[in-house]
């Protein structure tokens, strides 16, 4: 089944995006974009999508054409098979496209100008196939002339093809072209697809690539948050416990678990030690004086003793606290 496939200037072919190209680009203009064409009084309304693409041809240098004397040249690659097509409503097939038997090109017609031709040249695979305006049809024309079909072809192989437009020729007569869209037929081996081609859209770009690039950047930001998170807490968490440490360091509370668990004693519980043991000795020696009281003996001066103990005992409580000898037995021999 052959449908007709229309390739706006501007916006491409519908189904394989493929654009056409202007060289040399500086020397064309599009219709949104032209402050030097050659009548601002063309209706958009009667253009293919309001849109057209424009350049003028001069050999003279001194006529303000942007690259005097260079053609312009506008082509397309009608691609032979394509998969996946997708059409301006925005349905998709599976099957190949081969190109149809017909060609046609549209352009805009400006009124005549003195010096000024219309003159274009066709080359379909690098090979001449054809002219406008036809040498039978010159004419001079009043007004502006809208959707005409300066070059058709309707005997074309079904195989790829590559269509080049021409305008100007070095050292030729001045020059202009207002291109507005090329058509083609296609041919689908499997079945058919709609040819809405009232209105080719914007060119849909795939959206697989894009929603994978931000699932991608979204995953990555959330870890390096997660990461800056738990980094910022660890440090939190160290300083923390540095300085609850030094502060149970440094706490009385602490300086008293710590000697407890060393075997220190505080200096009141070494004096109450001393105490203990001093009241313990004086009460041996005062038991051992009463058991070996004689009448005729006098009390012992112990006051020495126990002062060089007690100088003994509070000079170094690592010394070992030593038991005084027992006193000296007196005894008396009388003869009776």
């Amino acid at each position: 089944m052959l449908v007709n496939v229309t390739v706006d200037d501007q916006f491409g072919d519908p189904y394989t995006y493929s654009q056409i190209t202007y060289t040399p680009t500086e020397a064309w203009n599009t219709a949104l974009n032209c402050s030097h064409c050659s009548d601002p009084s063309v209706s958009s309304a009667k253009v293919r999508n309001q849109t057209w693409h424009e350049s003028y041809f001069s050999s003279d240098s001194n006529s303000g054409a942007v690259r005097p004397d260079t053609p312009r040249y506008a082509s397309i690659h009608f691609t032979g098979e394509w998969l996946a097509l997708t059409a301006a409503d925005g349905t998709r097939s599976n099957e190949d496209l081969a190109l149809g038997n017909a060609v046609y090109v549209t352009c805009i017609i400006p009124p005549s100008i003195n010096d000024v031709t219309n003159r274009m040249k066709f080359f379909v695979d690098g090979i001449v196939v054809g002219s406008y305006p036809l040498m039978s049809t010159s004419s001079e024309l009043a007004e502006w002339q809208y959707g005409v079909v300066v070059y058709q072809n309707t005997s074309m192989s079904l195989e790829n093809h590559q269509l080049l437009i021409q305008s100007g020729e070095e050292g030729g007569p001045d020059a202009i072209i207002l291109l507005d869209s090329i058509m083609y037929s296609t041919g689908l081996t499997n079945g058919s697809i709609s040819a809405n081609n009232s209105s080719p859209g914007p060119r849909r770009v795939p959206s697989a690539p894009i929603v994978g690039a931000s699932v991608g950047g979204f995953v990555l930001v959330l870890v390096c948050g997660l990461l800056f998170f738990v980094h910022r807490r660890r440090r939190r968490s160290f300083s923390s416990f540095e300085t609850q440490t030094r502060m149970s360091i440094d706490s009385p509370e602490s300086i008293r678990t710590a000697a407890s668990h060393l075997n220190i004693d505080s200096p009141s519980t070494r004096s109450a030690k001393i105490d203990c043991r001093t009241q313990s000795i004086l009460a041996w020696q005062q038991n051992t004086q009463q058991g070996n009281r004689s009448p005729d003996l006098a009390a012992l001066d112990m006051s020495e003793e126990l002062s060089s103990y007690y100088d003994n005992a509070t000079t170094t409580e690592s010394r070992r606290v030593r038991t005084p000898p027992p006193p000296s037995r007196r005894y008396i021999v009388t003869n009776k």
